[in-house]
């Protein structure tokens, strides 16, 4: 019977101290606001039937990456801008067979891609 009643009162003394602990300590967990930063917005022009440029606006100065991948999925150029500002980078792919890329932009949180068509 005494250890029913030493069950009964200890259970009772932690639900009152986790009560407790709530009120007065907070130990709630903080709603954390998670802000979705917009994605990356690019812009990928012809510049010769074989060579197309990249513009970006980088605001914050951040690195920022281009990444450029044939439709086989090999990584065939990269460049990296760590400064603030309009960004161009002119890429020449008379080099490549492929007549199909993926341009991707992004930074450590978000990237966006497009897709460009080379002629030969």
């Amino acid at each position: 019977m005494k250890t029913k009643l030493y069950i009964i009162v200890l259970s009772c003394l932690l639900l009152g101290f986790e009560v407790w602990a709530k009120e007065t300590m907070n130990f709630e967990p903080e709603q954390e606001t998670f802000v979705n930063p917009k994605n990356i917005d690019f812009e990928v022009r012809l510049t010769a039937p074989r060579r197309f440029a990249v513009f970006f606006e980088n605001p914050d100065g951040n690195p920022i990456y281009v990444k450029v991948y044939d439709m086989v999925g090999n990584q065939v150029a990269q460049d990296v801008s760590n400064q603030k500002g309009r960004y161009m980078r002119e890429f020449d792919m008379s080099n490549n067979r492929s007549e199909v890329f993926l341009v991707e932009v992004g930074n450590a949180r978000n990237n966006s891609t497009k897709r460009i068509f080379l002629q030969k």
